[in-house]
């Protein structure tokens, strides 16, 4: 992604960018100097947003560690994240389009932003070209910003003065709030048992499988999070690491919230003697980092990130996608673009694990977690004990009907006080030192700890049955798992040795499902087809269709409904 550049002398590298969809690298940091806005100097801004016409934007995005018994002082310093996504979650789903299909220049949460009176993150949707809105943010004495690829836009940081000036710009199609992410970092109380939870879902018996012992081992996760910090159990396994955050340097976790999950999906138990392993303790980790030390990222850094392991699946045999991580408004799977960037993962063969979320009964109306491609994953208490028959389910696990009609999550995983890996000196690490298992550990809960798990069986099963794809799989875990007669648990536990040893029918589990607006619209244009055809999308080959194949001038966004 290509700064704006000063001068004419920039215009060869203004019109360069457009060459270059799929070279998807993090965003270029600003120094120092740069991170305080100005009308002059603006931050850089990763982004990948699809909302060219989208009308209710993503406010906020949240890791799901649950929000339970926080302490004061972390309520109101070391975490704002809970007040700020129960305060937005009220906010209404995206209002309808007017009839002629035409869509607001200027969204509610650029406004809302707006009257505060500080600068605002944004991504502005271009016209046509990219050079055009290039030069005119140049113009306009903005030195920094960063190229949204699946957008056709560029995320910058702008005055209120600045964003009404491009409200009016012709070639601004749209002006988006670059929402802040921010992870929910409270974990439970300290004093509860080590976790049980690679039992639960059988996945210690598939380490001792013989005489072809799975560990995952091969198997590529990409670990979309705050970054994954140095730790004896994930030594040689971080394969490789990139930071889409633009405030920060490296893709090392100074918040905690990142190496916790990584070790419950791959943590070998190299510094506990064997105690705490995770669930597939040889698979690869792709260390994808969006949030800052303080757990805060734009969403356009989780967009751009799943682009980015998207694009680079093959090079790092990306399978597996874990997002412990969830919006705060509510809509439709079919207009979220959010979804739609994890729909273009699923239906590029990567199979995408979300937490369902800590928000309790009926509240499962949040992207990704409302999607009904991916896998979404509600969390239990395992009570400390083997048996399943005493578990019930996390009084904080979302669970409930989408806003589109799908019962969410399609599966759980234990959830809490689950025991897993400590980025030393992180936010995590200093902020409860009461909940630290000795000086490599650290106790957490809530669906971000559940989700992993799941991921972590899917690397299992996949090393067994390569070939897979994420629909089928999807089918295997939910045939194949432990049914509890409990509400809000799905299909219910995976069992890693029921579905590697499966043997039935691999259907699709995701038959007749219609794929996201923005998925549609892509394939129409990549078919040549003006309005929408009527095809089976079971049968649609996505092999060909990708962001940098659409002719952004050409394409017809008002050929589906955006109203739904």
């Amino acid at each position: 992604m290509v700064p704006c550049p000063p001068g004419e002398a920039g215009r060869e590298a203004e019109e360069a960018i457009d060459d270059l969809p799929l070279d998807i690298q993090p965003p270029p940091h600003a120094p120092e100097s740069s991170k305080e806005s100005s009308a002059g100097d603006v931050a850089a801004v990763t982004g990948v947003v699809m909302r060219r016409c989208y009308v209710g934007v993503t406010a906020m995005i949240q890791m799901l560690s649950t929000c339970h018994r926080m302490p004061a002082l972390l309520r109101t310093g070391l975490s704002a994240g809970l007040g700020i996504s129960l305060a937005l979650a009220a906010l209404s789903p995206a209002p309808a389009l007017a009839a002629a299909g035409r869509h607001e220049r200027l969204d509610r949460e650029t406004r809302s932003a707006m009257s505060v009176g500080a600068a605002v993150d944004v991504i502005l949707v271009a016209q046509a070209g990219l050079p055009e809105l290039y030069a005119d943010l140049r113009h306009a004495g903005i030195k920094q910003a960063v190229r949204v690829p699946i957008a056709h836009g560029v995320a910058a940081r702008l005055t209120a003065s600045q964003v009404s000036f491009f409200a009016s710009d012709p070639r601004v199609d749209r002006i988006i709030y670059d929402a802040p992410v921010q992870l929910s970092d409270t974990p439970f109380d300290p004093g509860a048992l080590a976790s049980l939870y690679p039992q639960v879902v059988d996945a210690a018996a598939s380490w001792s499988n013989r005489p072809s012992p799975l560990t995952g081992n091969g198997i590529g996760i990409a670990v979309i999070d705050s970054g994954i910090a140095a730790h004896p159990d994930l030594a040689g396994r971080v394969v490789t690491s990139k930071d889409f955050n633009p405030n920060v340097n490296d893709a090392s976790d100074t918040y905690g919230h990142g190496t916790a999950v990584a070790g419950i999906i791959a943590g070998d138990g190299t510094a506990s003697g064997g105690a705490y392993v995770g669930v597939a303790p040889r698979a690869s980790l792709i260390n994808i980092r969006v949030n800052d030390g303080t757990g805060a990222a734009p969403t356009s850094a989780i967009m751009n990130a799943l682009l980015w392991a998207t694009v680079n699946r093959k090079t790092y045999n990306i399978r597996v996608i874990n997002l412990s991580l969830q919006a705060s408004v509510q809509e439709s799977y079919q207009t979220s673009p959010l979804d739609a960037a994890v729909e273009y993962a699923w239906l590029k063969g990567i199979l995408v694990v979300v937490a369902a979320g800590n928000k309790g009964p009926n509240s499962e109306l949040y992207a990704p977690a409302n999607d009904p491609y991916v896998i979404t994953v509600g969390a239990t208490d395992d009570r400390g004990t083997r048996t399943i028959a005493d578990d019930t389910l996390a009084a904080f696990s979302s669970y409930g009907v989408t806003q589109d009609g799908f019962s969410k999550p399609d599966l759980v995983a234990p959830g809490r006080h689950i025991v897993t890996t400590l980025a030393a000196g992180s936010a995590f690490a200093v902020g409860y030192p009461g909940n630290l298992v000795g000086s490599r550990y650290i106790q957490l809960s809530g669906s971000s700890m559940a989700a992993p798990q799941v991921s972590g069986v899917a690397a299992l099963y996949l090393e067994a049955h390569p070939s897979i794809g994420p629909s089928q799989l999807k089918g295997v875990l939910r045939a194949t798992a432990n049914k509890l007669a409990l509400p809000g648990i799905g299909a219910g536990y995976p069992d890693a040795g029921r579905a590697i040893a499966y043997r039935g029918t691999l259907g699709n589990a995701n038959a007749g499902l219609q794929p996201n607006n923005y998925l549609k619209v892509m394939y129409m244009q990549a078919r040549g087809f003006t309005t929408l055809p009527t095809v089976s999308w079971d049968s649609v080959s996505w092999d060909s269709v990708s962001w940098d194949s659409v002719s952004w001038t050409d394409i017809a966004w008002n050929a589906v409904s955006w109203s739904s």
